[in-house]
């Protein structure tokens, strides 16, 4: 038998009063009418949602989802602060490193006017964690790393048998931009996007593999060739500090929208469910809905601007 999950909870404790202050300035731009902005902000204050990675992207969702008035977060890493993630990661400092990074997090959004509650899983997701890491979430956000193969089938099974759940949303970031994806229950499956056993061996030709599926926009600079090399020789991926930026932003809008059921005429344009996805590359300027189909999206882009053979 499975071992149970173990959890830790920041027990959050409501002043209506100092909550609907902190969170007024949003209020307008939740609904057409006063009644509409107020049923929203509620919809808002009652959710609850998962956030499934505590790094670059999840620990700054989860402090956005907290100051958007969303007073029920579920933070899951197995994974300590790094002094390489200072460079983007909220929470991570010299202070904090060697500490796990969803407790940290979830300490530091706690700290935010304390009545939010947080329920922290410090295994982060696996087999026996995933299905009430899930239960009760209306939403949940996969910010797993990419390779973590096995406990991203367990998180996506566990949300497709889920009653609640309205969503599952990811994003990834390249070079200087930033995607964003969304699966639906009746739609494309994780395991059968990836096509891959989930107890597999990890090998160049599949990191290029997954690599390609869920972040399929070629950076203008440096080569793609020259972003492998970098990554054989550091053992690493390459982040660019300010990328996660867009990621966090992508994700708390349609997390926003999702939780408020604005996500629809005529109120926003929906996110199509995979493989489509939406980019915005701030170098660039590029973006658009685009699909994954395990190529470059947009192929030749350094060859294309810096005339290489």
């Amino acid at each position: 038998m499975l071992k149970k999950a173990r959890i830790v909870t920041l027990q959050g404790v409501l002043n209506e009063k100092v909550y609907q202050e902190r969170v007024s300035r949003s209020g307008c731009f939740l609904g057409n009418t006063l009644l509409e902005q107020v049923a929203n902000q509620a919809k808002l204050s009652n959710a609850v949602v998962g956030v499934a990675g505590a790094g670059g992207i999840g620990g700054a969702v989860a402090l956005g989802l907290a100051r958007l008035g969303v007073r029920h977060i579920k933070i899951a890493d197995p994974d300590s602060f790094e002094v390489s993630n200072i460079n983007r990661q909220f929470g991570a400092s010299l202070a904090t490193v060697g500490r796990n990074k969803a407790l940290v997090v979830a300490e530091e959004v706690h700290k935010l006017a304390g009545d939010v509650t947080i329920e922290v899983y410090p295994e982060g997701i696996q087999k026996h964690t995933a299905d009430a890491f899930v239960e009760g979430c209306d939403l949940v956000l996969d910010q797993m790393d990419f390779y973590s193969i096995g406990e991203r089938y367990a998180l996506h099974r566990a949300y497709r048998k889920s009653e609640t759940c309205k969503g599952m949303l990811a994003s990834s970031v390249v070079g200087w931009g930033a995607n964003i994806y969304k699966f639906e229950k009746d739609g494309l499956t994780l395991e059968d996007f990836y096509g891959i056993p989930e107890d597999v061996q990890m090998t160049p030709e599949l990191v290029d593999k997954l690599v390609k599926l869920q972040a399929s926009y070629q950076p203008r600079f440096p080569s793609i060739p020259d972003i492998y090399g970098w990554m054989q020789d550091t053992g690493n991926v390459p982040i660019l500090s300010i990328a996660p930026t867009a990621s966090h932003y992508l994700i708390l809008c349609r997390s926003t929208l999702m939780l408020c059921d604005l996500e629809g005429a005529p109120y926003s344009t929906p996110l199509p469910a995979m493989p489509k996805y939406y980019w915005f590359d701030g170098s660039t300027f590029d973006n658009g809905i685009y699909e994954f189909n395990g190529q470059w999206a947009n192929p030749d882009e350094h060859q294309k601007h810096f005339n290489v053979a």
